[in-house]
C-alpha cells in the first residue's frame, strides 16, 4: 500500500507540487437540512463523486423547536442544525452537479458555495 498511488474518483492525481490539471477544480459545499443528506449523497454517488459531511449550527430567522420531557412543552433553540456536504469537481461539470442536487432535493432550499481548489496533495 505504501508504493500505491491513490487517485480520486474523478481522475485527479495527487501531487507534491501545484499542477495545471487541478487548477480547474472547484469545491462545492452544500448547506442542507439533515433529512436531505441521503438524497444529496445518492445523487453524488450516481455521478461517481465522493463527499465529506459536516454537522453545523447556524443562527437564522428560522427557529427550531424541540420537545422536552413528558408533555412539559417545547422550547425554541437559538440555532438551527444543518449538514454541509462538500465535494470537489471539475469546473466543467459544476452546473451538471448542481442540477442533479436540485432534482434530488425536490424543491427544498439549500445554499451552495463554490470555491476554487489550488491543489490536491496527499501527505
Amino acid at each position: 500500500m505504501v508504493g500505491d498511488k491513490l487517485t480520486l474518483p474523478f481522475e485527479v492525481a495527487y501531487s507534491e507540487k501545484p499542477g495545471m490539471k487541478t487548477k480547474s477544480m472547484k469545491r462545492l459545499a452544500v448547506i442542507v437540512k439533515p433529512e436531505h443528506v441521503t438524497e444529496i449523497i445518492a445523487s453524488l454517488k450516481e455521478m461517481g463523486l465522493e463527499a465529506t459531511i459536516y454537522d453545523v449550527k447556524g443562527a437564522t430567522k428560522e427557529k427550531e423547536r424541540i420537545a422536552s420531557g413528558r408533555g412539559s412543552g417545547t422550547f425554541e433553540l437559538a440555532y438551527t442544525t444543518r449538514k454541509v456536504v462538500a465535494t470537489v469537481v471539475n469546473s466543467d461539470s459544476i452546473d451538471q452537479v448542481i442540477e442533479r442536487m436540485k432534482k434530488a432535493m425536490a424543491g427544498e432550499k439549500a445554499v451552495v458555495m463554490v470555491s476554487p481548489v489550488e491543489d490536491l496533495i496527499l501527505i
